[in-house]
């Protein structure tokens, strides 16, 4: 078995792993199904649309100095900001001016959050902005409440033939890219694990166990330099896959 050649910039925006195309969509090679709706952000925030990070959720706390509007209290009479702030009145209420280290909720100062308890999924990115720890996506994706998915399907508009499929995304772009099939299924050797939800396999040879060069063909191989990717449709894949004559 030799390890897949690493992919050049270009490669990676013109080609991506395909996963599963059972349930009703075509799912990535990084755990995102396509034509997801919105849900709500990590940690209860609500998912959108981010400007610069493609569908990030942000919300909760207060702005980056820790302060944020009251509730609805027009006077500091009471109000201790839990005692790691200071309480002031602008534009008729109440906000904490919270110390380092806190932000402000309410009437109140709360530790500032960090990304180690946050799980973003595969995508996504965990940002802290004004002390509240959120997840944002890449490009063409947003947040479903677990994960960063695809929010419009690239397949939809691809014009694949018949011995082809489409792939939707890889790495974390949109792609929408058609690729040929294939069948390896006699060699059982070319099996892939796809046990973590991402496919990394490295490069084998049709007949022979982890070596090369191939002996066998597939029943229908690739094109010359392409391996076969054993998923729920095999696809063809440059430099990686089974191989075979």
């Amino acid at each position: 078995m030799i390890r897949r050649a690493a992919f050049g910039v270009v490669l990676l925006g013109l080609f991506v792993h395909c996963g599963d195309d059972g349930g009703g969509g075509v799912a990535g090679p990084d755990g995102g199904s396509v034509g997801a709706s919105a849900g709500t952000g990590a940690k209860g925030q609500t998912g959108g649309t981010g400007a610069a990070s493609g569908g990030a959720p942000t919300g909760g706390g207060g702005t980056s100095s820790g302060a944020t509007g009251g509730g609805g209290s027009t006077s500091c009479v009471g109000v201790t900001c839990s005692g790691q702030g200071s309480c002031v009145v602008a534009d008729g209420g109440a906000t904490c001016s919270c110390n380092s280290g806190f932000h402000a909720v309410g009437l109140e100062c709360k530790p500032d959050e960090t990304c180690a308890a946050l799980q973003c999924g595969t995508c996504g990115q965990c940002k802290v902005v004004g002390g509240v720890a959120s997840c944002e996506c890449p490009k063409d994706y947003q947040w479903t409440g677990d994960k960063c998915q695809l929010a419009i399907d690239p397949c939809a508009s691809a014009n694949c033939a018949a011995d082809e499929a489409c792939v939707p995304e890889a790495h974390c772009q949109a792609l929408g890219a058609c690729v040929k099939k294939c069948d390896c299924s006699n060699c059982g050797n070319c099996g892939g694990d796809n046990s973590d939800g991402k496919w990394d396999d490295q490069q084998e040879y049709c007949g022979n166990l982890k070596q090369s060069p191939a002996t066998v063909a597939c029943n229908k191989p690739c094109p010359s330099g392409e391996g076969c990717l054993p998923f729920a449709t095999p696809i063809c894949w440059p430099i990686e896959g089974c191989f075979s004559l």
